[in-house]
């Protein structure tokens, strides 16, 4: 009976164990307390940075939401023709670069058209021209190159050159001396328009402004591909040294 008893009372002595210290003292709760104001830290700051973020987008909406009045295209105008006040519309944009403001449209009337403009199309400068093409006198003349008769560089419009009569095969071994001295067709041309690139396998197709006496000779040149443009200085200019 005293074995059992002993049992019993070692049973119930671990029963009354004492609590994990700082149990009842409550750091467990401390922890938790803790835990909870480094959460809600956490939460403040995500909130400040979603609205910080909120701010500059309203921001960079206000300023690229900002229109200003231009000049557009109201009637088509082909290329070469005169930009008259009634082709002429308003409009409001944002962000397109270079468009010309309502209250510069005396520099656009009577202007003359470099490219084709197309109802609807905002102007730039780079769309006109303050003399009309050709002038008088002048004549444009359309050429279509291979790569290796164009400066490798390329071409932009505005740039002067020499056309060139490239000798005949024939005509060369006859006479090498034609290598050595060709013959310019138009001195000082200038470069209108050019379209495609100085590519193996492709063509350059380049339109030149050239005196109106010299536009047959070399249009009958080019039919026989026997032409060649070479890129010069425009007159004026400073040279070597200077």
């Amino acid at each position: 009976m005293s074995d059992t008893m002993t049992k019993q009372d070692r049973k119930a002595a671990r029963g009354m164990q004492a609590p994990a210290p700082g149990l009842l003292a409550g750091e467990r709760r401390a922890t938790q307390g803790g835990q909870l104001h480094r959460s809600w830290g956490l939460v403040t700051v995500a909130a400040l940075c979603v609205l910080g973020s909120g701010l500059a987008v309203a921001a960079w909406g206000l300023h690229a939401g900002q229109k200003v009045s231009v000049l557009a295209i109201g009637e088509p105008v082909a290329k070469g023709q005169v930009i008259a006040r009634e082709d002429l519309v308003t409009t409001s944009v944002s962000g397109v670069s270079g468009a010309i403001p309502v209250g510069k449209i005396e520099t656009v009337v009577n202007q003359t058209a470099a490219v084709d403009l197309v109802d609807g199309q905002i102007l730039t400068s780079e769309m006109f021209a303050a003399s009309a093409v050709p002038a008088a006198g002048a004549a444009t003349v359309g050429l279509a190159l291979d790569p290796a008769r164009v400066p490798g560089a390329g071409l932009d419009p505005g740039d002067v050159v020499d056309v060139i009569a490239v000798p005949g095969g024939e005509n060369a071994q006859k006479d090498p001396e034609a290598l050595d001295t060709p013959e310019v067709l138009a001195a000082g041309a200038g470069v209108y328009s050019v379209e495609g690139a100085a590519t193996a396998g492709g063509q350059v197709l380049v339109t030149l402004v050239v005196d109106a006496a010299d536009a047959a000779r070399i249009s009958a040149y080019s039919t026989q591909n026997r032409v060649a443009v070479v890129e010069t200085a425009p007159a004026g200019a400073a040279t070597t040294g200077e």
